[in-house]
């Protein structure tokens, strides 16, 4: 029977793949380093260091490109409207975004088997889940709640983020009040994104300044 491997296992052949080509590469440079006279390793370590300059200059521009992608994105459906108009998976990929925009690193689940949650984000120290609902006329409920909560539980994050183009039920807000779950409805969600378009640069300091802002 053919051995499956697991995407983290692949990933981890593949960096070790990686890894022992840059070893071998590095090694063949020291060899042909020592070889040369002293103008050559001059030559070769201001070539090095310009080629280190530029790329690093490419990377953020491909970077602030990226960035402004994001924002143009983000206010293109800055109205409730929009968003509602959205299908459920442009909405997670949405939401991916404006997380990414607040800095942290932000990974879509699979549309099926998401176990209660959308997206995986992290942030230094913090591991976070959030999930989305993209309602137009129906109220997020708390068996909506309970199930999220279940998974925050079960993913070990710090909090969750439940995220919707429509409203709560009073049962819902209740039940987050000792919960380490924040709610965050329609209305809020487009004074965020607004909040967000309008200074792009300090909006990634700390997504909780904004939400005290807003409340």
């Amino acid at each position: 029977m053919a051995r499956h491997y697991t995407k983290k296992q692949i990933k981890g052949f593949s960096f070790l793949i990686v890894l022992s080509y840059c070893a071998i590469f590095l090694v063949s440079i020291i060899k042909m380093f020592i070889g040369l006279v002293w103008y050559q390793k001059f030559l070769f370590i201001l070539g090095t260091a310009l080629l280190i300059v530029i790329i690093k200059k490419v990377i953020n521009q491909i970077r602030n490109y990226k960035d402004e992608r994001r924002r143009l994105e983000l206010d293109r459906y800055s109205n409730l409207e929009g968003l509602k108009k959205m299908s459920p998976i442009k909405f997670e990929h949405y939401i991916g975004n404006l997380f990414r925009q607040w800095g942290y690193d932000a990974e879509v689940t699979k549309s099926t088997g998401d176990g209660g949650k959308d997206i995986i984000i992290r942030k230094k120290d913090f591991h976070g889940v959030v999930e989305c609902k993209r309602y137009v006329k129906n109220k997020v409920t708390r068996p909506h709640i309970q199930k999220f909560h279940s998974a925050i539980i079960d993913t070990y994050a710090d909090l969750g983020f439940f995220v919707t183009t429509a409203e709560f039920t009073s049962q819902a807000m209740a039940y987050v009040k000792d919960k380490p779950i924040i709610l965050i409805d329609g209305n809020m969600l487009v004074r965020l994104i607004e909040e967000t378009i309008m200074d792009s640069e300090s909006c990634e300091n700390d997504l909780f300044k904004l939400l005290v802002k807003l409340t």
